[in-house]
């Protein structure tokens, strides 16, 4: 019966820990930190008991980073002692696993094993687990419906980070059905708008936006751009076509971030990284904007909006 009664009390034990205790946050991210992939993971922790403002404190210093800065604020985040890293990209959490193998990191990327961040999927070594979003096998599917949605575009371009993977299979799958796909790369904001304008010149009629937390950081600018040039944009979070993209194929981004802010939890409430398996994104949706296709002079094919998930009107 005493160690029933022990058993029962610790829970309370638990919270009570981590009421009085301070938890400390440490981002490494190109978003600000009104961002929803921010915002979404607090109030998540915020739901499972860590509170902003009374026992957790995110570090202000790892927002809006360009990726010559993350490594060295990754390091001053390590010398402050931080209780997790949160980090956004593949080079986000290089950044944190060259400033530390102690402290956990939780990280998000399009292939947490081919950017060689974890060892596996089961992941039973090192200070890193995370979500792997499963972009390198999505983007071909997204290019597939992006060609029957405009069944007559004839060319088209993919807009990708320039540090962003290959593209050969992609371009080879779209050419069997006579369509040209170019690859454009940006490296910076200001790559943007010439880019995409490049792209019309060149007679692209639509861009698929790589998978990228580079290009997350910039998605508004990027659709508010192709828009103001007629080009057809599809997009890697469902969340998407409210923000300006045409279409979207993959998952939520609310539903992916409050997957993401369980992880946290678990690791401040002091499971090991090793022990946690890289997780995915388990629902996965195609969203268009039927407002954004009339504006753009486009009629999405029945068939296609049969198979929507969501129709944005």
């Amino acid at each position: 019966m005493a160690s029933i009664g022990v058993a029962a009390f610790l829970p309370s034990v638990s919270l009570a820990q981590e009421a009085r205790r301070i938890y400390r946050v440490g981002t490494v991210f190109a978003v600000p930190p009104a961002d929803a992939t921010i915002t979404t993971v607090l109030d998540e922790l915020n739901r499972l008991g860590f509170v902003e403002g009374k026992n957790l404190m995110v570090d202000p210093r790892g927002f809006r980073l360009r990726s010559d800065q993350m490594i060295a604020v990754a390091q001053q985040l390590a010398e402050a002692r931080i209780d997790l890293f949160l980090t956004g990209g593949g080079l986000a959490t290089k950044a944190a696993q060259a400033a530390s193998s102690t402290i956990p990191i939780l990280g998000i990327a399009d292939d947490m094993v081919g950017e060689g961040l974890v060892g596996s999927l089961a992941n039973r070594g090192g200070n890193t687990t995370g979500l792997s979003i499963l972009s390198a096998e999505l983007n071909g599917k997204r290019q597939e419906i992006l060609m029957e949605l405009l069944p007559e575009s004839k060319k088209m371009a993919m807009l990708a980070e320039a540090t962003n993977q290959q593209f050969a299979a992609l371009q080879s799958n779209a050419r069997a059905r006579g369509v040209d796909v170019s690859i454009l790369t940006i490296s910076k904001p200001d790559d943007v708008e010439p880019t995409l304008k490049q792209a019309k010149a060149d007679g692209a009629t639509a861009i698929n936006i790589a998978g990228s937390a580079f290009l997350f950081a910039m998605r508004q600018q990027i659709f508010a751009t192709a828009t103001a040039l007629g080009l057809a944009t599809m997009y890697q979070w469902t969340e998407g076509i409210r923000e300006g993209a045409l279409a979207a194929y993959g998952p939520s981004l609310d539903e992916t971030f409050r997957q993401r802010g369980r992880q946290a939890a678990r690791l401040l409430r002091g499971a090991r990284p090793s022990d946690m398996p890289v997780e995915q994104p388990t629902t996965i949706k195609l969203a268009i904007n039927l407002k954004l296709a009339r504006q753009l002079g486009i009629d999405a094919p029945p068939a296609l909006l049969q198979r929507a998930d969501e129709a944005v009107e």
